[in-house]
């Protein structure tokens, strides 16, 4: 069995244990944190401060949800934040040279990146699943990625038009 349904899957990538694994090894947390920090570090300059509500109807994201999350960006100095009628979020001196693995922890911790592929508990380099080692390059490839890239990275390809937060 391939996984792959021909009359509906057409164009679409076939699904396999690994292709989705990696398909959920990031949370929507951390890809609306992503989303939003970077609308943030695009809009929320020059003393513009963007609300929660026009993050969300602009990111099409749920509004308590994405408060939370921004509640979390404030608390470790990704964004910044002023409360009241003319509040909202903004970037600061740290928001651009963040690494998205810093927003990553933040959101789904550390372990993301020591989670066996297979969901074995004592899967490691001395004890692997069948696939331990094949994931453990992919892991290794997207921390790099991850350590690398920041949000000004993110908001110049959004700025650009290379990339989008929204489709």
């Amino acid at each position: 069995m391939s996984g792959v349904n021909p009359a509906s899957d057409i164009g679409q990538p076939p699904q396999t244990p690994q292709l989705d694994y990696f398909c959920r090894m990031f949370s929507k947390t951390f890809g609306y944190a992503l989303r939003a920090v970077t609308f943030v570090a695009i809009h929320g300059k020059d003393g513009k401060k963007i609300s929660t509500l026009e993050l969300s109807q602009n990111l099409e994201i749920p509004h308590h949800f994405l408060g939370k999350i921004m509640q979390d960006m404030v608390r470790h100095g990704i964004v910044d934040s002023i409360k009241g009628p003319s509040g909202g979020f903004f970037a600061n001196d740290h928001t651009l040279d963040t690494p998205l693995v810093d927003i990553l922890v933040i959101t789904d911790g550390s372990l993301v990146f020591n989670q066996c592929a297979l969901n074995i508990k004592r899967c490691n380099a001395d004890s692997p699943c069948p696939l331990h080692h094949d994931f453990a390059v992919c892991r290794d490839g997207m921390l790099k990625v991850l350590a690398v890239k920041t949000v000004e990275i993110l908001a110049a390809e959004v700025e650009n038009g290379t990339a989008y937060l929204v489709r």
